[in-house]
């Protein structure tokens, strides 16, 4: 005999959840996934993210205005030479309205001496109950530090050349709606 478990039933023809359970997850998208290998060269400066990382187009719509979002953001920052180190900052707004800054933002240093590496940055937070069913949209931005903030997302090379994404590494935004 089979046993079906679930934690909601979604009815299509009027999007009603049945049967929701506080702390489900009621659904998950990856908003933005960026492959290039990008290079900001500019120092002790606030900027977008590339990409769909940092144009504000990484969005959810809940489902629920009392949904919570859980923001995840999986970025591979890499080097050239020398220590590299940026701070990122993470940005919400629903609908039309204006950026709010949450998190705090998160940092990396990366001490290497080879060309090509890069480290996986990962930075999750649950947002509160933001009250809306409008689009909620997210960006991230990244300032690098006066002596050595150089950003090289995705830089991955396996030869030890310095440049390229040969490891096919992808910096992503995922957002999952989580019922109250």
């Amino acid at each position: 005999m089979s046993t079906l478990k679930t934690n909601a039933i979604l009815r299509p023809a009027d999007d009603r959840v049945y049967f929701r359970k506080s702390g489900a997850i009621v659904q998950a998208k990856r908003a933005a996934y960026y492959t290039s290998e990008y290079n900001n060269t500019s120092q002790n400066s606030l900027y977008d993210m590339p990409g769909n990382l940092g144009d504000g187009s990484a969005s959810i719509t809940p489902y629920f205005s009392n949904s919570r979002i859980l923001f995840t953001a999986v970025l591979h920052p890499g080097c050239e030479t020398t220590w590299r180190a940026n701070f990122f900052r993470t940005y919400y707004k629903i609908g039309s309205g204006s950026w709010t800054q949450f998190a705090g933002g998160f940092g990396s240093t990366l001490y290497c001496n080879t060309d090509g590496v890069a480290r996986t940055l990962k930075s999750t937070y649950m947002l509160g109950t933001l009250n809306t069913t409008s689009a909620v949209y997210f960006k991230i931005q990244q300032i690098g530090h006066q002596s050595g903030g150089y950003l090289h997302l995705n830089l991955n090379s396996t030869s030890g050349s310095g440049s390229g994404n040969q490891g096919s590494v992808a910096s992503t935004i995922f957002l999952q709606e989580v019922a109250q």
